[in-house]
């Protein structure tokens, strides 16, 4: 892990381990006073080579009930996925697997999640 700080404030935390970084991010979750068993929004996000590969990409992660939008990202293209649910460790961890499976099927690079307090 690598921690980032100015002025004695943690700006960024950086983690190699993903399975790591997900536990992380529901530890965080659980600190702010949030459930994450409760539902809410989460966002996650992928990166694609062209922006064909971005709008198929898009389209099979709505056919999966996900909301999708697309946009440049200076030389690649990003797709958002987005939806509400529950996090259990599990079902990040499914959703991690999936998400990378499917970006790297079509060239591109999943670059993980975060989610709303509420």
């Amino acid at each position: 892990m690598r921690v980032w700080r100015r002025a004695g404030v943690q700006l960024i935390e950086r983690i190699a381990d993903a399975r790591e970084a997900d536990e992380r991010v529901l530890d965080h979750l659980v600190r702010l006073g949030c459930d994450p068993a409760a539902p809410r929004e989460t966002h996650h996000y992928l990166y694609l080579p062209r922006e064909a590969e971005a709008a198929a990409v898009a389209a099979l992660l709505e056919l999966d009930g996900w909301q999708a939008t697309i946009g440049e990202r200076g030389s690649a293209w990003l797709v958002v996925a987005s939806r509400v649910h529950a996090l259990t460790l599990e079902s990040v961890r499914r959703t991690r697997v999936c998400l990378e499976a499917l970006a790297r099927d079509h060239g591109g690079l999943y670059d993980g999640w975060e989610a709303t307090r509420s």
